[in-house]
């Protein structure tokens, strides 16, 4: 993806994202449908430059990591709205299990593992850096999923 688009959606995306939470109370859809939207353009991007990158099948681009990390933040800026206890069920379709609100605690802490990692990999300059950080993002994902979201 040309760098021009990945900028192209992460602005787009962070209007997008940016105007449907443009009040501070969110109603249990808002917050299902803003929470999906992190995941999938937010994290989802990230994993879409990364992915490649960590496999060799692109070099390293700090430029489009850069990108994909901005529509992240854009896209997840609201995270702890998403989770609030009146989001839990609306009449969107979600994936995310009650888990999260019996167990606040560890959700709040798989959140932090996966924020730490993620830290680390933004903070990589060069390929080795990335390759060496990258699987404690994917762990971090994995132990979150497993917990706290249904099986497809």
């Amino acid at each position: 993806m040309s760098k021009l688009k990945v900028g192209l959606i992460a602005g787009i995306l962070a209007l997008t994202v940016g105007a449907s939470m443009a009040w501070s109370a969110m109603s249990a859809d808002d917050a299902i449908k803003a929470r999906q939207a992190c995941m999938k353009m937010g994290h989802g991007g990230v994993m879409k430059v990364a992915v490649p990158i960590m496999k060799g099948e692109k070099p390293f681009d700090a430029a489009a990591l850069k990108a994909a990390y901005d529509a992240e933040d854009a896209a997840c800026k609201d995270w702890d709205a998403f989770w609030a206890p009146d989001t839990q069920k609306g009449t969107v379709k979600t994936e995310a299990l009650p888990a999260i609100w019996t167990d606040k605690a560890g959700f709040d802490a798989a959140s932090k593992n996966w924020y730490d990692a993620a830290m680390k990999l933004r903070a990589a300059t060069d390929e080795a850096s990335f390759k060496a950080a990258f699987p404690a993002v994917g762990n971090a994902c994995g132990d979150c999923h497993k917990k706290y979201r249904q099986a497809d």
